[in-house]
């Protein structure tokens, strides 16, 4: 833990501003390049990075139950994209 006002402090939040600018930017590309409901549905991926991020940056384990709830958000994802999929192509035609 760095000491509040030391020179450090004031590097890593400035750092941690950045990153969440580059987030917010990154998230409103995704916005204007996608349905808002496959960009949504996607959102839930970002536990699957968090889980990974914490496993490489903070030497997290990755457990049995932490991976069949990974397996469940992608069947999650994938079942819903399929759906939107098709709900799109029913209204196209």
């Amino acid at each position: 833990m760095e000491q509040f006002g030391s020179v450090s402090f004031f590097l890593f939040y400035v750092g941690m501003l950045f990153v969440l600018g580059i987030y917010a930017i990154g998230w409103q590309q995704i916005l204007k390049r996608l349905p808002l409901t496959v960009a949504f549905a996607n959102k839930a991926v970002t536990v699957i990075w968090g889980m990974l991020w914490g496993a490489v940056f903070f030497n997290e384990s990755i457990t049995f139950p932490m991976i069949i709830g990974a397996t469940v958000v992608m069947i999650g994802v994938v079942l819903y994209s399929y759906s939107d999929r098709e709900t799109e192509n029913k209204t196209v035609n």
